[in-house]
């Protein structure tokens, strides 16, 4: 179950990252109904599996670059 609702999370983040609409990291986090350092472990999952996520300040938003 844990995998499933992992892979959910990151397609999550996925989409939104597209439209640029995260929010900020403790926003998302809320949305997601995890811990801010929770989020931070799955966006490193990310980046050590080759998906190009950063945050972007002036956005306010995690983008896929």
């Amino acid at each position: 179950m844990k995998y499933y609702q992992q892979k959910a999370r990151i397609e999550y983040i996925q989409t939104k990252a597209k439209s640029k609409a995260t929010g900020t990291p403790s926003q998302l986090a809320e949305k997601l109904d995890i811990s801010k350092s929770t989020l931070e472990r799955i966006i490193k999952e990310m980046k050590e599996n080759n998906i190009p996520i950063l945050y972007s300040r002036n956005r306010q938003s995690y983008i896929l670059d």
